[in-house]
């Protein structure tokens, strides 16, 4: 097979400057290539396995299913898009279910890293495919992988593990510091005094969900939120194309009104949206992510009231009362809830991130 250097675009202990690459067969680069298993939408049972399919959006997940006859599930490997997204590459460490729409590639004892590697090569095979020429089962196995290679002219998957150890550590690095420098905020320091108020105080405009069902929808994988009597995904059930007369606006909360799980809690959605009657949306000019999630936090802890015998309408859901900080003349304090939320998203991502650093080292 051809040799081909490659010159590097990233400096570094391990770079590319130093290695040969060559291209190899898939079939000599995973040791198992298979296509997932068809399973029409109106088969999904509800679950939480991820099912995977040819979307380029979350790292190929279209939903979460809970069906386990007749369905093919992998684990720890690549998925490629054989139609939809042509060619989009995803890892995927945890256990999926995978749609017709992909194909699972994989090499036994091959680490994230080294998968890693792999993605942004394999997902140049989008600028060779399309949705008029798909990526069939034959196809991919006749395609061929450009990889570095060791001095025995094979493929280095312990140089491309090492690669991508290095540059997740400068980037961890890198956000470490980012968010140390810019996001290290402080929470109020000043005495707090809490006041109840009215929800319908709080939320001048209060109005229903306009969708009377997903079936009324297109759906869309690129398309906006349908929000419905869920209390997962922050309220999405779907994607659909927008329909201006049912579009709602976003940086809002929205109010589950109905739904066995669900009916009690609320979610705060920055993006515009298409609800189901099952919410009321509920619009406040101090609101943002920060107020908002502050918000939905305490609304939330009322759900317990709420069952099918004793429903959330409109008229309760206005009575609600949820105690807040205040200001001295009585009005919500939005700066103290906006300081506070930031102080708590700042120090949860610099745990996470140290975290991260310290498991990869």
């Amino acid at each position: 097979m051809q040799t081909t250097d490659i010159q590097p675009n990233r400096g570094g202990q391990r770079n590319l400057l130093n290695h040969k690459w060559k291209a190899f067969d898939f079939t000599d680069v995973f040791t198992d290539i298979q296509r997932g298993k068809r399973l029409k939408k109106a088969d999904h049972s509800e679950g939480n396995t991820p099912y995977v399919s040819s979307t380029s959006q979350t790292n190929g997940v279209d939903g979460f299913i809970g069906n386990t006859s007749r369905v093919r599930t992998f684990e720890d490997c690549l998925t490629v898009a054989n139609s939809g997204s042509v060619g989009s590459a995803f890892y995927h460490r945890y256990r999926f279910v995978a749609s017709d729409h992909v194909t699972s590639l994989q090499h036994e004892g091959l680490d994230k890293y080294a998968y890693l590697f792999m993605v942004p090569i394999i997902n140049r095979l989008s600028e060779k495919y399309s949705f008029n020429r798909e990526i069939n089962d034959e196809r991919i196995k006749r395609e061929k992988i450009l990889l570095p290679t060791d001095n025995k002219g094979e493929i280095d998957f312990a140089f491309m593990s090492a690669f991508m150890r290095d540059v997740e550590q400068d980037m961890l690095g890198t956000t470490l510091k980012y968010f140390a420098d810019k996001q290290a905020v402080t929470p109020p320091q000043k005495q707090l005094t809490y006041r109840d108020f009215l929800l319908r105080d709080l939320f001048p405009i209060l109005e229903p969900g306009k969708s009377k069902g997903l079936n009324h929808l297109q759906r869309h994988e690129q398309g906006i939120s349908y929000l419905g009597a869920t209390n997962l995904n922050n309220g999405v059930l779907d994607f659909v194309e927008p329909v201006s007369s049912m579009v709602q606006r976003g940086n809002c909360i929205a109010f589950i009104r109905n739904g066995e799980g669900s009916m009690g809690y609320a979610v705060y959605k920055a993006e515009d949206f298409i609800a189901t009657s099952d919410m009321t949306i509920g619009y406040n000019p101090h609101l943002n992510k920060y107020t908002g999630t502050y918000i939905t936090t305490i609304a939330d802890r009322i759900r317990g009231k709420y069952n099918f015998g004793y429903k959330r309408n409109a008229q309760r859901l206005a009575k609600e009362i949820i105690t807040l900080p205040a200001t001295p003349d009585g009005n919500p304090d939005w700066d103290c809830m906006e300081a506070y939320m930031r102080h708590l998203e700042s120090q949860k991502i610099l745990a996470y991130l140290h975290y991260l650093q310290k498991k990869a080292s």
